[in-house]
């Protein structure tokens, strides 16, 4: 018969008599000098995943003193509280995600938790009964439990969760909340709950689902962090060591070789930001529970201290509004203000003390309560508060850095401290989550998004949009080429939107200098993505400190083939049209631009052409104007066009697209500049500079080896880029006759100016 939880009263009255230490009960305790060796048995009896009974009692007593641990735990208590007064329910499962039972089921490892929280500071046994009283009713339910009624065909299926992934979640939050209380759960009710809930789930999930418990990816992370951390907890090395190192404990899988397999040096995660936001927790969370427990394997050092680099490189791909870079499968309305990187960025300061992350960490407004949390929450005290510096940054991809990576621009625009952000990405596909988006980038103007990735095509969790799943338009528009601001060749994706062939290769880094005040560049190259094509995009953010002009994009696309095609530039703009400089004939009829690879759900607006060499297009976001130039002729067609094309169910966005389109060409240059330029004013009817001063684009010389194209503005500034497209030792000297000029420098690049 399952019993009522036994609550001791738990006297800390000092220290514990080492004689009664080795034959303790569940009641009093006598005081005992011998403070070292007392703690030392006390940890090994009952294991820590990220709050002793130490810094519990320390916590708790600065609650008055401190506000944000004071903030913090009371919103464990006013949760556990609710939860407490609602009652338990353990529903059987039957709904998919955003469904009662799902949600349910969330809200309950949350709630279990939060009451856990609140039991270690306050000590106060309604909450450690609540949690035992839900595993008890845990225990009569999951070990009958079938695989969930919504799960989905080759999609790894959980038993409280349509998927597995959330089984993995639940074990995460539901063993440290055990963790918090088992010291005061009767014998009979700790053995009840160990064999029919966590080591049922843990068998769940890294022998009946094996494949993902071994498999290197976020699922996989939440996998071995569940069961790694409750192996610590019911004290099963072979539980722990599966989840260090594999099934097989080979490492040849495991939570080390997640480690090794899905980080750059840099700690870039190759399923972008979105995902390693999601991931840092798992993966925080078991490194401090194997930190705590096995200390010897120095996990926070390991591949020179890749973990910390891991969470400073999350948090710098984030826009100025503190939102995650939106490519891949990504929800732009994800930031770093998520309970995700509050505990990787608490559990990061405490071990690597690294101040730079206390903005981050102000900016919460909260900690978690644990002893990492309880570091941050003393630094915080006495901070002076200052901005998290946004740098411009070079991030590799790969395990090695060798699998191409991103770049972020980034460079003051003299609005206030707001910067000019351009995000490059030239990385590798990022597994079944990655985008066909090669060479693509996106623009943000403070925290203004200027040139847009679209993300995700997914409202999650919201049960009538297929179940809170990723929609059919993700794969039929988002992850298309043309959704990005990239060249789409003959109106396919590239690799043909196959995974497996875009894994096989990636981009390559030509060279970059991040490192000038006045200008940023980089340049990649792709030369996989369609057959007999290679593609090399070069970016330079440019600023002339001569000149009140803000900085400016020029975006070199360089393109070489074997036979003739056509090359689609597309530029996803926010805002609204204010002019060209060419003429344009508007559609009577709409109908789609095309009729597959995300072609289809673009409606066809206008298309112009112009007889002058360069096109430009002037639009309005918030009060200011933005322009594209772009270097044409007179078979260029320039192509307006709005999402929402066959889509039945209005899943996606209307958002706009200009595109550059040059049909019947082997070899083609793509010469564009991006400028932000003047403002307008409502209140006050005030408008500045709403024109582009663009007053000519240029391609001087193109060849396997070199580029040179020259941009003039209205004020007759110019600007000469020269680019070397092929990889060359960057102190080595270049020459260049054209006609009657000589062109000479030094390295991979030269920027001239008048």
């Amino acid at each position: 018969m399952i019993q009522s939880p036994l609550h001791t009263i738990r006297l800390r009255l000092g220290i514990l008599c080492l004689t009664l230490t080795l034959s303790i009960l569940s009641f009093g305790c006598t005081k005992n000098e011998n403070t070292a060796s007392t703690k030392t048995e006390i940890k090994n009896q009952k294991p820590t995943l990220s709050l002793s009974t130490s810094e519990a009692n320390e916590i708790k007593k600065l609650l008055n003193t401190n506000d944000v641990l004071k903030v913090s735990f009371e919103q464990h208590k006013e949760k556990a509280d609710k939860a407490i007064k609602n009652g338990i329910e353990v529903p059987i499962p039957k709904d998919p995600g955003g469904g009662y039972t799902h949600e349910k089921h969330k809200r309950n490892y949350g709630e279990m938790y939060s009451a856990g929280i609140s039991y270690i500071i306050t000590e106060d046994t309604k909450y450690s009964k609540f949690v035992t009283d839900m595993l008890l009713a845990y225990a009569k339910m999951y070990p009958s439990l079938p695989l969930h009624p919504k799960s989905k065909k080759n999609h790894p299926a959980g038993k409280l969760f349509w998927q597995g992934l959330n089984e993995s979640v639940w074990l995460v939050n539901s063993i440290q909340a055990y963790n918090l209380v088992s010291d005061v759960i009767s014998e009979e009710n700790k053995k009840i709950i160990e064999d029919q809930v966590f080591k049922k789930v843990a068998e769940f999930i890294s022998v009946d689902s094996k494949k993902t418990f071994n498999k290197i990816h976020n699922h996989g992370t939440w996998a071995v962090a569940g069961v790694g951390m409750t192996g610590y907890v019911l004290k099963d090395q072979d539980m722990v060591d599966r989840a260090l190192y594999g099934s097989n404990k080979d490492k040849e899988t495991g939570f080390l070789k997640q480690i090794d397999m899905l980080f750059s040096p840099e700690g870039y995660y190759s399923e972008g930001p979105y995902y390693q936001r999601y991931a840092m927790m798992p993966f925080m969370l078991f490194a401090q529970a194997i930190q705590i427990n096995q200390p010897d394997l120095k996990i926070f050092e390991y591949r020179d201290q890749l973990l910390g680099k891991a969470v400073t490189t999350v948090l710098q791909l984030t826009d100025e509004n503190g939102a995650f870079f939106p490519f891949n499968d990504a929800l732009k309305e994800k930031n770093y203000l998520t309970s995700e990187l509050i505990f990787a960025s608490n559990i990061a300061y405490a071990y690597y003390k690294d101040s730079s992350l206390l903005p981050i960490t102000l900016a919460h407004e909260k900690v978690s309560i644990s002893g990492a949390g309880l570091e941050v929450a003393k630094a915080l005290k006495d901070y002076k508060p200052k901005s998290y510096e946004k740098k411009p940054l070079l991030i590799t991809d790969g395990k090695d850095g060798k699998d191409g990576g991103l770049a972020l621009l980034r460079m003051s625009n003299g609005k206030k401290d707001k910067k000019l952000t351009t995000v490059f990405k030239f990385a590798s596909q990022g597994m079944g989550h990655g985008h066909f988006d090669r060479l693509s980038i996106f623009l943000y103007d403070g925290k203004q998004e200027i040139l847009q990735d679209y993300g995700a095509a997914r409202f999650l969790n919201v049960e009538s949009k297929q179940g809170g799943r990723y929609l059919p338009e993700n794969k039929t528009w988002a992850k298309q080429t043309i959704a990005h601001n990239t060249v789409t060749v003959d109106e396919s994706s590239q690799f043909g939107a196959n995974v497996k062939a875009s894994s096989k290769v990636n981009p390559k880094l030509l060279f970059s200098n991040l490192k000038d005040n006045n200008l940023q560049i980089v340049s990649a190259k792709e030369e996989n993505a369609y057959p007999g094509v290679h593609m090399q995009r070069t970016l330079a953010l440019v600023k002339n400190e001569a000149t009140e002009r803000p900085p400016f994009v020029i975006d070199v696309y360089a393109i070489t083939a074997k036979e003739a095609h056509q090359y689609d530039l597309n530029f996803m703009y926010q805002g609204q049209v204010m002019e060209t400089n060419f003429e344009y004939l508007k559609e009577n009829t709409l109908d789609p631009l095309g009729i597959k690879n995300g072609y289809q759900h673009l409606w066809k607006l206008a298309e112009g052409k112009s007889d002058q060499n360069f096109a430009t297009l002037t639009w309005l976001n918030q009060n200011s104007f933005y322009s594209i130039s772009s270097l044409i002729d007179k078979e260029s067609n320039m192509v307006f066009a709005s999402l929402g094309a066959n889509d039945p169910n209005f899943n996606l966005r209307n958002e706009a697209s200009y595109m550059l389109r040059e049909k019947n060409k082997k070899d083609h240059v793509f010469v564009n500049v991006i400028e932000p330029h003047g403002n307008f004013d409502p209140k006050l009817e005030s408008v500045q500079n709403p024109h582009s001063d663009v007053k000519n684009i240029e391609l001087i010389y193109s060849d396997n080896n070199y580029t040179i194209v020259e941009v003039k503005f209205k004020n007759n500034e110019s600007y000469t880029l020269t680019v070397v497209n092929q990889e060359h030792d960057p102190h080595k000297q270049h020459e260049l006759t054209i006609g009657n000029k000589t062109y000479q420098w030094t390295g991979n690049y030269n920027l001239k100016t008048n």
